[in-house]
């Protein structure tokens, strides 16, 4: 990345990250917003995911182990809003708008109907009902007037309403928007859908959309940046697990044999993530698990936590792995040498 007054229906939902997207779970709606459930009946036979800067595709099939049909609420959950490592300030240009993903949900070869949801969260308890109370959109950076809205407020009710959890003072010191106070709380989004598995049928799901990747212009992999305290090597290595190989290529392209910088080039970041962990919560581990990688370029560098994979072409990776239980969600790291005098 939602509404709390919703009927019990079965959905399907697609993310992209960049920042993240998402396996497909059950949810229900209930007081606290969308909830993901086990489901011990419908087995994820197989899933067949395609990562890249430019396009997310991952296609599903299940089974309904049961002897009757079952209807579920199906979410795919988008990455929290704001994300983690965002700069606190609060500017509206840096969230992402997820009308821009395009995303699209095939079943069994048909296009399918999505609803989105959006809940406001301030510390995982739900806040929708207190920001509609106030009057207060959920997805507060499109609303270019929210800003204005929010400088308005006295300074007791400033003071209240940040005591409360709603609004915050982090980063305002410095902030580029001439306000004191900033929304506090994130909101997760999730795209959802009903759908029936009848028994004994297997049923194909695919989503497609195109992520919205964070970036940043230079590296903190840089020879000189190495040696910081703190060292950001830690944060690679925890998040994309960037190795000692990966460092060497990234030398190889940053640098001239004499140790200089190559001046012809500069260094982009770009990072995408995707959440397996949803996974997990079907009848069983994912009976066939394939994950493509395509960084684009065959200079293009990329990293992720993910054991096994191989290099399958100029430009791809790929792992499969059978009863597979994911333990943790995806996070890639793109380094691109760009062209000083131009890109790709």
């Amino acid at each position: 990345m939602m509404r709390a007054a919703f009927t019990a229906i079965a959905a399907v939902l697609a993310l992209a990250s960049a920042p993240a997207l998402a396996n497909d779970t059950e949810a229900n709606i209930a007081m606290g917003g969308l909830i993901f459930e086990r489901n011990d009946q419908i087995s994820m036979d197989a899933e067949d995911l395609y990562l890249s800067l430019e396009q997310v595709r991952v296609r599903y099939t299940y089974t309904n182990h049961s002897d009757a049909p079952i209807t579920l609420l199906i979410a795919f959950p988008l990455p929290d809003v704001p994300l983690p490592g965002r700069d606190p300030d609060w500017h509206e240009v840096a969230y992402p708008d997820w009308d821009d993903i395009g995303m699209e949900t095939r079943v069994d070869g048909k296009l399918a109907g999505l609803l989105r949801i959006d809940i406001a969260k301030v510390g995982g308890v739900d806040v929708d009902a207190r920001l509609k109370a106030l009057g207060w959109p959920a997805v507060h950076w499109k609303d270019p007037d929210f800003r204005a809205r929010l400088a308005a407020l006295s300074a007791d009710d400033k003071s209240a309403l940040v005591a409360e959890g709603l609004l915050t003072t982090d980063g305002m010191a410095d902030s580029m928007t001439g306000g004191d106070v900033r929304p506090a709380w994130t909101v997760s989004t999730s795209y959802v859908r009903t759908q029936t598995f009848p028994p004994g049928v297997a049923v194909t799901v695919e989503h497609r959309y195109n992520p919205l990747e964070g970036g940043t212009v230079g590296a903190g992999l840089d020879r000189d940046m190495r040696d910081t305290i703190p060292a950001p090597n830690a944060d690679y290595e925890h998040r994309f697990c960037v190795d000692e190989a990966f460092v060497r290529g990234y030398d190889r392209k940053r640098y001239l044999p004499s140790g200089a910088v190559d001046e012809r080039y500069f260094p982009v970041e770009n990072w995408i993530g995707y959440k397996l962990s949803p996974g997990a919560n079907w009848r069983g581990p994912i009976g066939r698990f394939r994950l493509t990688v395509d960084k684009g370029y065959p200079d293009r560098l990329v990293s992720l936590c993910m054991n096994g994979l191989t290099k399958t072409g100029p430009t791809t990776f790929e792992v499969i792995k059978t009863n597979y239980e994911p333990t943790h969600d995806l996070e890639l790291l793109f380094i691109t040498l760009v062209p000083s005098e131009g890109g790709y």
